[in-house]
């Protein structure tokens, strides 16, 4: 007969293995705290927003379609800040260590659906160099688009500013021992569950009737 296990099983395993699963809890928490306090590097952010709009020399007024010629430009501008072409000028004029690659996977652009604004997003260990990556990114951007284009539809909306006491954005402490405790509880259940399977010792009178179907007669007491 195929065993299977219903409720009263499963509370009752859980049960007999308890401390092992609140102790696996406790040390997978305990583990992710300190990891997070002493071995992750906190990261913060520094934003700044271009608005993509038309020509600063055109006369014309502002209409749907030069809304829609600026919104159809912004993907392409989107590659364009994160290019060499920007980024070399970028690292050469605030002398930074990291490559021009390096610095690409720390800027992250993005636009929310039909703006025109867009949004270059610094990540870095120093909330000042943050700052000051994200403002050269956005002036040099400004500066190369007019080349590289041949347009003048380009302005810094909003410089960065990390303010006084700026918090990192990562790690999150309370997600990350968040997270390690249910590692501990998934660890400590798969455990119980296998010891649980793998025992194939029969340990009580009710068992003995269950897999015999035979009656119990009497037991002999443990001194």
């Amino acid at each position: 007969m195929e065993e299977t296990l219903n409720l009263e099983d499963i509370l009752e395993v859980i049960k007999k293995n308890l401390a092992m699963i609140i102790a696996l809890v406790l040390l997978f928490g305990s583990i992710a705290a300190f990891a997070t306090a002493f071995l992750m590097t906190p990261q913060y952010e520094a934003n700044t927003q271009i608005l993509v709009s038309q020509s600063h020399n055109s006369e014309v007024a502002v209409d749907n379609q030069n809304i829609q010629a600026s919104l159809q430009l912004i993907n392409t501008y989107r590659d364009i800040i994160k290019s060499p072409t920007v980024l070399d000028d970028v690292v050469a004029n605030l002398n930074l260590e990291q490559s021009t690659s390096a610095l690409s996977e720390q800027i992250t652009v993005n636009n929310q659906d039909q703006s025109q604004v867009v949004t270059v997003t610094v990540s870095d260990a120093s909330p000042e160099n943050a700052e000051t990556i994200a403002n050269e990114v956005a002036n040099v951007f400004q500066q190369r688009v007019t080349e590289v284009m041949n347009v003048d539809n380009v302005s810094i909306l909003a410089p960065a500013d990390i303010g006084e006491d700026p918090s990192p954005v990562s790690p999150q402490p309370l997600i990350n021992v968040a997270i390690g405790m249910i590692l501990g509880a998934l660890l400590g259940l798969g455990i119980a569950f296998l010891r649980e399977f793998l025992d194939k010792r029969v340990k009580t009178e009710e068992e003995i009737q269950k897999h015999l179907d035979l009656p119990v007669l009497g037991t002999i007491a443990k001194f």
